[in-house]
């Protein structure tokens, strides 16, 4: 059987290296600042930083042209903070934005040609609750992940007769390393947190599918559901109960 392949970004986060756990099929292209903890996970590894455009576009030129089409593409990197608006320095709203929003452009631009002329291809963008329900001490990460929503949405109906898939997986709170900095917070959210190994099978599952989200845990893709219909409710709901970070 031949082998698919399969670019996933912000590899040596804890949902990235679930997935690389449970897929088959693919051969497996990953991309981390530090691929160190990577070794002997798959024979591809590609360091870059991801806040860089001109080494982003340098690698992924190497693999387009080592590998050919991407079958699958997943836009998992992804960078946060959480702290007051007013405390945030620009240069560090900015990062967010060139990790979470521009990088996942970037590399997307890159492979997306390749896969509209095979006429085949799956694109999975991790975004995330907070595009749906903002809180407090969320501005930059929250606004970040509307525009990975977003650009998602509008990029599926641009590639609907290309038959190239775009899912965008929004999670809440995920028993990572992410939240390594805010520990109190994941103790707070408890029984609401799920495991990366949970969402990885979501995505792994989803992944001949044409599913265009997923919203993880149920939990929390009710309140997204209850928050488009009743905004101003949610709001207090949200100001009182989940404020935690």
């Amino acid at each position: 059987m031949m082998m698919k392949n399969m670019v996933i970004t912000g590899a040596t986060g804890d949902i990235a290296r679930e997935i690389i756990n449970q897929v088959t099929g693919y051969n497996l292209i990953l991309l981390s600042r530090h691929t160190e903890s990577l070794q002997g996970v798959s024979d591809y590894l590609y360091q870059v930083d991801l806040s860089d455009e001109t080494s982003i576009m340098q690698t992924c030129q190497e693999i387009s042209q080592k590998f050919g089409t991407i079958d699958v593409l997943i836009n998992n990197a992804g960078y946060g903070m959480f702290n007051d608006f007013l405390s945030e320095g620009n240069k560090d709203i900015r990062q967010v934005f060139e990790v979470n929003v521009f990088a996942m452009m970037t590399v997307t631009k890159a492979f997306l040609p390749d896969m509209i002329a095979k006429k085949s291809g799956k694109i999975i963008n991790i975004a995330s609750i907070a595009s749906y329900m903002a809180t407090a001490k969320t501005t930059s990460y929250a606004a970040s992940k509307f525009a990975v929503r977003g650009f998602s949405n509008a990029l599926r109906q641009e590639l609907y007769t290309a038959n190239v898939g775009v899912l965008v997986v929004n999670t809440g709170p995920v028993l990572t390393k992410f939240h390594a900095d805010n520990p109190d917070y994941l103790s707070r959210v408890g029984k609401h947190a799920v495991t990366a190994e949970y969402v990885a099978k979501k995505i792994v599952n989803n992944l001949e599918t044409q599913k265009m989200e997923l919203n993880i845990p149920w939990q929390f893709n009710i309140s997204r559901l209850f928050a488009t219909v009743f905004p101003e409710l949610t709001e207090k709901i949200t100001r009182r109960f989940f404020n935690l970070k």
